[in-house]
């Protein structure tokens, strides 16, 4: 296993409990059982969590990070299905099925992983954690639709450039600092392209780069850029 299971070790009870009620959008009562049948888990950037036809028997949330889900296919070829964020989930529910993706972390991620077989009990259970993981999978279509509509519609550039405004806080910062590599990968460009996409945002003063952060200086310059 390239992965470790950390019972524990990334956050302490009081943030667990804080996490699964965001996640779940359930009262803290309710997330100190569903916190019981939970494991910690981190895995390092470029990671394979799962191959495609593996068992599929939990339920894995990211809570830092990002997991990118690609296929193989019959000619030996990976193409980027989605990307699973921070805050959104990834496996089998209701029912233990087979990996139709293989699963790669992006960067450095940390996961709380339930088994799918408990997590359908809690569901059933406990109304608030049926309620919140329907709102999940709804709010996950919606960004996994999104993104196949970016891939569609947009230019190469166009992906790029509408994954760092996704990316950026409030403020235009990006933390940490993304990788170009890992970024292409996102928006399934090749990774020259996304590097001059980047290099020519910068010369227009759209964006300033440091090793420990980047920061969108004009969004609506962005925002416009995005075609």
């Amino acid at each position: 296993m390239k992965y470790s299971d950390r019972a524990g070790a990334l956050v302490d009870q009081a943030e667990q409990i804080s996490v699964l009620q965001e996640l779940f959008g359930c009262d803290t009562s309710t997330a100190s059982i569903v916190r019981e049948t939970l494991t910690m888990v981190t895995a390092p950037a470029a990671t394979t969590l799962a191959f495609q036809g593996d068992p599929s028997a939990d339920c894995r949330f990211v809570i830092s990070g990002a997991i990118g889900m690609r296929a193989l296919s019959e000619d030996g070829q990976y193409t980027q299905i989605a990307t699973v964020e921070t805050g959104e989930v990834v496996g089998a529910f209701p029912n233990i099925c087979e990996h139709s993706v293989e699963l790669v972390t992006q960067d450095a991620v940390e996961m709380i992983v339930i088994g799918t077989a408990q997590l359908r009990t809690l569901a059933q259970d406990h109304s608030g954690v049926g309620l919140g993981l329907a709102s999940l999978f709804a709010q996950q279509l919606s960004n996994v639709l999104g993104q196949m509509a970016a891939h569609v519609t947009l230019t190469a550039y166009g992906r790029v450039y509408q994954a760092l405004l996704d990316m950026a806080d409030s403020t235009g910062m990006i933390t940490p600092a993304p990788v170009v590599t890992a970024l292409g990968v996102r928006t399934q460009t090749a990774r020259e392209t996304a590097s001059r996409a980047i290099s020519d945002l910068c010369k227009v003063g759209g964006l300033t780069k440091s090793k420990k952060h980047w920061t969108i200086t004009s969004r609506r310059m962005l925002e416009d850029m995005v075609v």
